[in-house]
């Protein structure tokens, strides 16, 4: 083989490997922002697990607790899972959004040229996105949350009487799904799935047309936005989004914490917000807030920043 026909060669593999890269581009960038998020983030939600759903003083006060009785260990317990699949999740997400934005401008539902019209937009192209990911991310998020508080309640089972200390077992996530099936059947990894849509729909349209907006308000009549752009408009519109939607994802997770008990405290969301106003008033629904919107500027201005960098290194197909 003739050097010529060595480079031609060579030129059609790389050309080849290009398109595949295009044509993949929004889930890679997705799924590369997904793993730094979830990696940089996880210990931040595992306290506001724990806050949410029992009474710590202060956040330092949670991070003692948990370190004491837990280590290190305990701020990632439960990470494993969302570490491994929150690739396909977030790049269906993104997916989907951009998919639904699409679809949006091009039957004239919406067009993209003016600030209203990117907010709107963006906004419904979140909300359908958020809801059909929650389908996905409902069993990954309840067995999260049982593994985030299973020794919390473990410590509560032992002091009634449920549990003999002697009979308890290292867990393990796997371990986790095995119990919420034996106990509810294969569909009880969707226990309170009507609540998580609710939150992710409504969280998720914030989020995407909060970001879509903030930049292009940032980026002004030039309308070319900059890495740092994406740093502060990814991370505004991360806290305002949490700021907004907080309060159903206090119910949420309260729910999905009572499923492996015979009789739950709660039979529905509107039950369980009437309880938390009632025991802590309007501000038990917002219980874990601070260490939320700690986490949510810097963990949701990488997710923006890598998406759109990873976006900017590989070029769209023309």
């Amino acid at each position: 083989m003739s050097i010529r026909e060595l480079k031609e060669k060579d030129f059609e593999a790389r050309t080849t490997q290009l398109r595949s890269l295009q044509t993949y581009r929004t889930v890679i960038a997705a799924s590369s922002a997904a793993v730094i998020s979830v990696l940089a983030g996880f210990p931040f939600d595992s306290i506001k697990t724990r806050m949410q759903t029992h009474h710590y003083n202060s956040i330092m006060s949670c991070v003692r607790t948990t370190y004491a009785e837990e280590g290190a260990r305990g701020f990632f317990r439960g990470m494993i899972p969302p570490l491994i699949t929150v690739s396909i999740i977030k790049s269906a997400s993104f997916s989907i959004y951009e998919g639904t934005k699409k679809s949006l401008i091009q039957r004239g539902i919406f067009n993209n040229d003016t600030l209203r019209s990117t907010m709107g937009v963006s906004t419904v192209s979140g909300g359908v996105s958020g809801a059909f990911i929650a389908l996905l991310s409902c069993p990954l998020e309840l067995v999260k949350i049982q593994r985030q508080l299973e020794l919390v309640l473990l410590k509560r089972q032992i002091a009634m009487g449920q549990v003999s200390s002697n009979e308890v077992a290292e867990a393990s996530s796997w371990k986790s799904v095995k119990q919420i099936v034996n106990r509810r059947g294969i569909f009880g990894l969707w226990s309170r799935v009507g609540c998580h849509s609710a939150r992710d729909a409504l969280g998720t349209g914030i989020y995407f047309g909060g970001y879509e907006t903030m930049k292009r308000q940032l980026s002004g009549d030039r309308n070319q936005s900059g890495p740092l752009i994406h740093f502060l408009s990814g991370g505004l519109c991360g806290m305002l989004s949490w700021l907004l939607v907080f309060p159903v994802d206090v119910i949420k997770t309260n729910l999905q914490k009572d499923i492996m008990l015979d009789n739950p405290k709660y039979n529905n969301a509107i039950e369980c917000a009437k309880h938390l106003v009632k025991k802590n008033g309007f501000r038990g629904l917002y219980r874990g807030l601070n260490v939320t919107l700690i986490r949510a500027f810097p963990i949701h201005s990488l997710n923006f920043l890598v998406y759109e960098q990873v976006l900017r290194i590989i070029p769209a197909n023309k």
